[in-house]
């Protein structure tokens, strides 16, 4: 940490040089002005995967003798000890400091870093609210996804620039100093707002988790359960997903998998039809398919000698560990065909793409499920969390993603674009009709490891 807080350090000593090499024919202040901006969006969405809310955190104090308005204050204060509520002072303090006042004077310098200290803390403040009302009413997160994403494409295709907005105001505030009223009086709104919304949430009764949406979509499943021993077996996965904080980390990343594609279909380099593409397809089409079969037996770790010892049969255990890789993953394809819009060629790839990750890529995690011995607890977050996750988690990533781009690079080369692409969905559509196959052999694999997996999963965390 000490390491990554000197890289900090140094990043935000050399900003200015930078930006100088970077962007020429402008100064580092309008550079920097403009992309502040996406930084502070992209910190939010950090801050959401990764900082608690401190309304929570009044559970301990409520029997005391303590009034309600100073556990408030102390609660919103708390939040101020956040990592990411230092990071102006490690990147853009020194920026401030070196560049600035040789040019607008130390007054300058210190009204516009105040100003950036301000929106970083206001946005501190707004999460606050913000992830409380996500408890309630998780679509908001993706609607936040939705307006992020949204406003980038807006900037992309010069419509709507909300960087050249911030580089127009953070350039207002070397030049007047009152613009520095915008920020401050954001930052006291939202910490009385915070106030009395902290002070209304912190009763014992309040703080119980209710019964969330997708507990009663969970429940709403239940019809499931007409199919037998399979239905069963999925709707019981279907509420393991929804119920604990590591597998629903899965599904909030849902969002992130899907936009993946817009890193690299606007840029021209990336479109000469290179197998590139390839491995694009496969992550955007399969990133949740990847994401939860890569751990496909280590979620039910704490309870795996009892599925051992029940008389349900691995076939069907396996079969529905398959269908529950690919049902949603076929919905999901839905949401990536407006990528059509960069060329019919990534429409089609991204369907052969579809196709290898059903037919192969799911068999394939079924099969290296195996060599996951290492238990994994539930309750906890996966950002920056590695328990549970060793080596052949990454090990077995590699052939999901780079096989598909070695059996495309040839056939691209000597026989064209189409054919490749065909080439992939052929594999695809074969490993699905024979999917069943497929699905016995990494029982019969299974079979021979799971009294291996078994006391690995015994093991203390």
């Amino acid at each position: 940490m000490l390491i990554m807080l000197l890289y900090l350090v140094l990043l935000g000593v050399m900003l200015d040089k930078i930006l100088l090499e970077v962007v020429q024919d402008k100064d580092p202040e309008n550079v920097l002005g403009g992309v502040l901006i996406y930084y502070f969006l992209i910190v939010f969405v950090l801050r959401f995967f990764l900082q608690s809310i401190p309304a929570i955190q009044a559970v301990p104090y409520l029997h005391l003798p303590v009034k309600r308005n100073t556990i408030g204050h102390f609660l919103v204060l708390k939040s101020f000890t956040s990592f990411f509520n230092l990071l102006p002072f490690f990147l853009f303090l020194p920026f401030a400091l070196k560049w600035l006042p040789a040019f607008y004077g130390w007054g300058s310098a210190l009204v516009w870093f105040i100003g950036v200290l301000s929106f970083e803390w206001t946005m501190n403040l707004k999460l606050i609210w913000f992830k409380r009302k996500n408890t309630d009413k998780p679509q908001i997160s993706l609607l936040l996804m939705v307006a992020i994403v949204l406003l980038l494409a807006l900037d992309h295709f010069h419509i709507f620039s909300i960087s050249s907005i911030g580089e127009w105001y953070f350039m207002s505030l070397l030049k007047q100093p009152l613009c520095l009223l915008i920020p401050m009086m954001a930052f006291v709104f939202w910490y009385v707002y915070n106030l009395k919304f902290i002070r209304k949430i912190i009763y014992t009764e309040e703080l119980v988790p209710k019964k969330s949406q997708q507990e009663q979509l969970s429940s709403g499943l239940n019809r499931l359960q007409k199919y037998g021993v399979l239905g069963e077996l999925i709707l019981k996965e279907v509420r393991l997903l929804f119920r604990n904080k590591r597998s629903k980390t899965v599904l909030f990343l849902i969002p992130f998998f899907l936009l993946y594609g817009l890193i690299f279909y606007p840029q021209e380099v990336y479109m000469q039809k290179t197998s590139m593409l390839v491995f694009v397809g496969i992550f955007v089409t399969g990133g949740f398919l990847i994401a939860y079969g890569q751990y496909i037996m280590a979620w039910e770790s704490a309870h795996f000698d009892s599925i051992l010892t029940s008389n349900i049969g691995m076939f069907d255990f396996f079969h529905a560990k398959y269908l529950l890789m690919a049902i949603p993953t076929g919905i999901l394809y839905f949401f990536t065909i407006p990528y059509a819009y960069f060329g019919m060629e990534i429409f089609w790839l991204n369907l052969a793409a579809l196709f290898y990750n059903l037919g192969v890529n799911a068999p394939i995690l079924l099969y290296t499920a195996s060599y996951n011995k290492k238990r994994m607890d539930l309750s906890k977050g996966a950002m920056m969390n590695y328990q549970g996750v060793g080596v052949n988690n990454f090990l077995m990533v590699l052939p999901l993603l780079i096989l598909p781009m070695l059996i495309f690079w040839p056939l691209n080369m000597f026989f064209g674009y189409v054919v490749a692409v065909l080439a992939l969905a052929g594999l695809g559509l074969i490993g699905i009709v024979f999917h069943k196959s497929l699905i016995k052999l990494a029982v019969q694999h299974f079979e021979n490891k799971r009294y291996e997996i078994a006391e690995g999963y015994r093991q203390k965390y």
